[in-house]
């Protein structure tokens, strides 16, 4: 009888449904870190002391990721979570825990990480270690798109579901301050009966100083009769009104758009440091109180003398710019977005700030060919979430004294870090900035100096 080769069938590694572990930390995304037989097991929603029953739900070499079956254990520091919306809503992370567990947490993930991937001595960096940067807990968010879809006849206006690219329709939001967060039923209330509301994409909700906005994205035309509608509501709610067409901006109620500012706080003598202008659509910091003490603190740092000239890449529409100019010979502010660079010119001359100057440069590409790419005493970076790589090339030329780093992404933190202490700089100072309280984004300033000659590097 013929026989046919048949190849053994391979032994497959089947995962245990159920672990036990204890949380001994938390990542830089908020999510738990245990171990269970020498591997890495990350999990969300657990804190660090508490142990749990999880599944594993994703396994690789080194490290796996599970989901909490059952608590056994829990910290002093867990909380009921505020919002009644957080169990689906996936706005925040972290409010199970107190808002100074968060910081103490965020901190330690902050030096892990640049230890770990950025070439930091951490026993270095706890010297230069300054207090977390933090504001109210609740109603901080002066900023926020909210996203519209009709189901069933039913306008549902919220964020995005947990996991999951779904609507989650909200009536309130606790994180948003409290002039926004007002105005979420009236402009269901409003919106849902009119057959407007399919054509609308989303809403972005501001807080300028001048009051709060909204501003729809609209897909179709608007008629007459539903712009005099909307008019109509927006001047009884309180708020301005502008529509964001295919073809820009229209303002139905209040200001002109180039009009709105928000405040940055005050000067050492007391005085309202200068507004920076801004449209709905730019870059704004979305924390008030925070972003105030970032400037404090950025002034506290840089230590701008009146014979120096500082340079602020990334410079949006002057966040730093306009404070740390009127403490300096000049300031040259650089923006890769034109429109933000235009606004910030054009906001400069309605302040006399004369030795205060904007540029619109590729800040990924080569040091420009400019008058302003040249030595400076400073340099503040304000790079987005993908950090300041392509202008790192610069800093030979440059040459700043200091150097001030705001980070909203520790990943590109520590991956920049380390280039800056390979081309000479030391980091003296570091801080977490709690810019966005029960989430698990994490924010920080560092200074960087020339080191020392015949210091080694940790």
């Amino acid at each position: 009888m013929a026989q046919f080769y048949s190849p053994k069938s391979k032994k497959t590694k089947t995962l245990p449904q159920i672990i036990e572990v204890e949380a001994s930390a938390l990542d830089h995304q908020g999510n738990a870190v245990a171990s269970h037989e020498g591997k890495v097991i990350f999990v969300p929603g657990l804190l660090p002391g508490e142990s749990a029953r999880v599944q594993l739900e994703k396994s690789k070499h080194r490290f796996a990721e599970g989901k909490v079956v059952k608590r056994l254990r829990d910290h002093p520091q867990r909380v009921k979570p505020h919002c009644s919306h957080f169990d689906r809503c996936g706005g925040c992370q972290l409010q199970y825990a107190t808002a100074q567990a968060q910081r103490e947490w965020k901190q330690a993930a902050l030096l892990t990480l640049l230890s770990h991937r950025g070439g930091q001595s951490e026993s270095e960096m706890t010297k230069g270690l300054a207090e977390p940067l933090s504001g109210p807990q609740w109603h901080y968010r002066r900023r926020a798109r909210i996203g519209a879809r009709v189901v069933r006849g039913q306008l549902l206006l919220g964020f995005r579901q947990r996991g999951s690219n779904r609507l989650l329709d909200i009536d309130q939001c606790p994180v948003l301050a409290e002039p926004l967060n007002a105005l979420l039923p009236k402009l269901r209330q409003q919106l849902g009966t009119m057959a407007l509301a399919g054509d609308i994409g989303h809403v972005d909700l501001v807080l300028a100083h001048e009051g709060p906005v909204v501003v729809l994205r609209v897909l179709a035309p608007v008629s007459k009769t539903q712009r005099r509608v909307l008019k109509e509501w927006a001047e009884k709610a309180g708020c301005q009104l502008l529509l964001h067409t295919d073809e820009g901006l229209e303002t139905l109620t209040g200001a002109v758009p180039s009009a709105l500012h928000y405040e940055i706080g005050q000067t050492a003598s007391g005085e309202p440091r200068p507004m920076p202008a801004f449209l709905p659509g730019d870059f704004v910091q979305i924390n008030d109180s925070v972003n105030r003490q970032m400037i404090d603190q950025a002034i506290e740092w840089l230590q701008p003398q009146p014979e120096e000239t500082g340079l602020d890449l990334f410079c949006g529409g002057g966040n730093f710019s306009f404070a740390l100019a009127s403490l300096s010979k000049h300031l040259v502010g650089v923006e890769g977005v034109a429109s933000m660079v235009e606004r910030a010119s054009a906001r400069a001359t309605e302040l006399a700030l004369t030795n205060c100057t904007f540029y619109c440069a590729d800040l990924n590409g080569d040091l420009p060919d400019e008058a302003w790419a040249q030595r400076v005493d400073w340099l503040l970076l304000d790079p987005a979430r993908a950090g300041a790589f392509g202008v790192l090339p610069w800093i030979p030329k440059l040459a700043p004294k200091r150097i001030l780093y705001i980070s909203c992404d520790p990943m590109s933190l520590a991956k920049d870090a380390r280039v800056l202490t390979e081309q000479g700089y030391e980091m003296i100072r570091l801080g977490l900035v709690d810019m966005f309280p029960h989430t698990h984004h994490l924010e920080s300033m560092a200074l960087f100096v020339p080191r020392s000659r015949g210091k080694r590097r940790a």
